[in-house]
């Protein structure tokens, strides 16, 4: 794969989840628009901010907003273009040697702990779904990743298992990585 394709496909996934933040709609990121997603996630699995979920949740989000902001907002306006997003991403994520463990990862174990609803471990598909809901991915997508993600069949997700989609989606520029599929088909 060409490096150009790499950062297509790069780009193409970094656009995804551009759109999972923009609450608003604006075409253009805010702190404001990412606590708006946590404040969703909170509330879909009736989970309040000051729990101690929803406290690791919300912190992992201001940890990976100053991240992004910090790699891109070069005008200091406190928002994101699409194109200040991607680099951002890439700059704080995937350049940066610890950039993901220790900025990006917080923030998706928050999101994992609170899939995992009875503490086992485990998201099962009803948790991947409503967390996919919530993310705007398409019903028939969602079921489509939960299914490739289970590898073994076994109608659940280790927490490792879903946190290594997460860095697979977010990071790889391997077009056969399985975590792509994590919010529907690519392009």
């Amino acid at each position: 794969m060409t490096t150009q394709a790499q950062d297509t496909l790069l780009n193409q996934k970094i656009d995804i989840c551009f759109g999972h933040i923009d609450a608003d709609g604006n075409g253009s990121l805010d702190r404001e628009d990412l606590f708006t997603l946590g404040a969703r996630l909170l509330a879909a699995f009736g989970e309040a901010a000051t729990s101690p979920k929803g406290t690791r949740l919300m912190d992992g989000m201001v940890t990976f907003w100053d991240a992004v902001a910090s790699a891109a907002d070069a005008d200091g306006d406190g928002r994101l273009t699409p194109e200040e997003y991607r680099t951002g991403m890439k700059g704080a994520f995937i350049t940066s040697g610890e950039g993901f463990s220790q900025a990006f990862r917080p923030m998706l174990e928050g999101v994992c702990g609170l899939l995992d609803t009875n503490g086992d471990g485990e998201v099962d598909e009803k948790e991947f779904q409503v967390w996919q809901e919530v993310f705007r991915t398409a019903p028939q997508d969602r079921a489509a990743a939960f299914q490739a993600l289970d590898a073994d069949g076994s109608g659940k997700l280790s927490v490792d298992e879903l946190l290594d989609a997460m860095h697979q989606y977010y990071t790889s520029t391997d077009p056969n990585a399985p975590g792509n599929v994590l919010y529907g088909p690519l392009n």
